[in-house]
C-alpha cells in the first residue's frame, strides 16, 4: 500500500506513525550538524540508529551531538570529520569510518551548499558542484561495497525543485559542469549540482538492480527549508529566481514561506525508513512528485555520461 501521509507530517510523527524502530542499525547523515540534516539525525537517533555525526571540525560535531541530547539523551552519536569540498577529507573520512567495522543501513548525503560568487576548492572545481555532487559521489563510490553488505539498505539524496528551473530544457551542459563558462548565476550553478543529485541516484538504482542488490535510493526535494545555508542571501537569491524562473511549479511565495527543519527533514526520514519507498523515486512532500522533475531527468544516456565524467574528474 502506498504512503498517504500528508505533507505537512513532521519528521518526528513519521517515525511514530511506522512505528520504527532502527536498534542496531546505523546511520551516516552529511550535513548533520545543522538545519534539516541535524533534524534527520536527531529523528533517526530517537528510532534507536546509532547514527554519525560529520562535520568539517570536531567542534561542530560535538556541538550537535550536544543538541540532540537535549532531546534524546540516549542517542548513540559518533562525531566525526568530513569536509566534502576537499576529497582529501572525504577518502579520510571513509577510511575512519570503514575501520569501525560497523553495517551502514542508511546513507543520507544530505549537506549541500548556496553560494553567491564563484569560489574553486582546492582541487579546482566550483564549490557548489564539489560539495553538491562530486564529494557525495566520491563518499557514495567507497562506501558502496558496505552498503551493499549491510542491504536491505538504503540511501537517500537531496536535490531540489531547482534542479528544473536552472537547467536548460536540452539538460545538463555538460562543458559547464564547473562553471568555466562565462556569467556564473549562484542558481544556475546551484540547479545544474542539483540535477546531478538526481542523475546519480537513478544511475545508482540502476546498477544496484543490475546487481541484484537490495539498496534502496531516492532523491527528494525537501522544500524551501529556512535554514542557515540559504537564511544570509535571501534578497540575491530571490533577484536570480525572478530572473531564470522558468517552471511554474516553484512559486515565490513556497519560495518565501519556508517550512521549519521538522517538517524539512520529513521526506528525507519518509524515504529512510519508508516500508513503502519506491526505488529510484523522487519525492517531495512526503509523496513521490515527478511535476518538480527536469524533462531530461530520466535521460539514462545523461546519467550514464555524468557518473564517467565524474569518476574521470575524481581520478586526476
Amino acid at each position: 500500500m502506498a504512503d498517504t501521509i500528508v505533507w505537512n507530517t513532521t519528521a518526528e510523527e513519521i517515525i511514530k506513525i511506522y512505528k520504527t524502530d532502527l536498534s542496531g542499525k546505523v546511520v551516516i547523515v552529511t550535513g548533520s550538524n545543522a538545519g534539516i540534516g541535524l533534524e534527520i539525525a536527531r529523528v533517526l537517533s530517537l528510532a534507536g540508529a546509532k547514527v554519525i555525526i560529520p562535520s568539517r571540525t570536531l567542534e561542530k560535531s560535538h556541538q550537535a551531538i550536544a543538541t540532540i541530547h537535549e532531546t534524546v539523551p540516549q542517542a548513540d552519536l559518533i562525531p566525526m570529520q568530513l569536509d566534502l569540498s576537499d576529497f582529501a577529507t572525504v577518502r579520510k573520512f571513509a577510511q575512519d569510518f570503514l575501520a569501525l567495522n560497523l553495517p551502514l543501513d542508511i546513507l543520507v548525503n544530505n549537506a549541500g551548499i548556496v553560494i553567491e560568487q564563484k569560489v574553486l576548492t582546492k582541487d579546482g572545481f566550483e564549490s557548489q558542484f564539489a560539495v553538491n555532487h562530486l564529494g557525495h559521489f566520491l563518499l557514495t563510490q567507497l562506501l558502496e561495497e558496505k552498503i551493499k553488505a549491510s542491504a536491505p539498505s538504503r540511501i537517500v539524496i537531496t536535490s531540489s525543485a531547482f534542479n528544473a528551473q536552472f537547467n536548460p530544457i536540452t539538460g545538463l551542459d555538460f562543458d559547464n559542469l564547473n562553471g568555466e563558462k562565462e556569467g556564473y548565476s549562484m542558481l544556475c550553478a546551484y540547479g545544474r549540482s542539483k540535477l546531478c543529485n538526481i542523475y546519480h541516484a537513478k544511475e545508482l538504482q540502476r546498477r544496484f538492480n543490475a546487481q541484484g542488490v537490495d539498496v534502496t535510493v531516492t532523491s527528494l526535494h525537501p522544500g524551501n527549508v529556512k535554514t542557515k545555508m540559504n537564511g544570509g542571501a535571501t534578497f540575491s537569491i530571490l533577484k536570480d529566481l525572478l530572473k531564470h524562473i522558468r517552471r511554474v511549479s516553484l512559486t515565490i511565495s513556497d519560495f518565501m514561506s519556508p517550512k521549519d527543519t521538522k517538517l524539512g527533514a520529513s521526506t528525507s526520514v519518509l524515504c529512510a525508513v519508508s516500508p513503502n519507498t519506491v526505488k529510484g523515486a523522487f519525492y517531495n512532500n512526503n509523496k513521490i512528485n515527478t511535476d518538480l522533475l527536469h524533462e531530461e531527468a530520466e535521460n539514462e544516456e545523461a546519467a550514464k555520461r555524468l557518473w564517467d565524467l565524474s569518476e574521470k574528474l575524481l581520478s586526476k
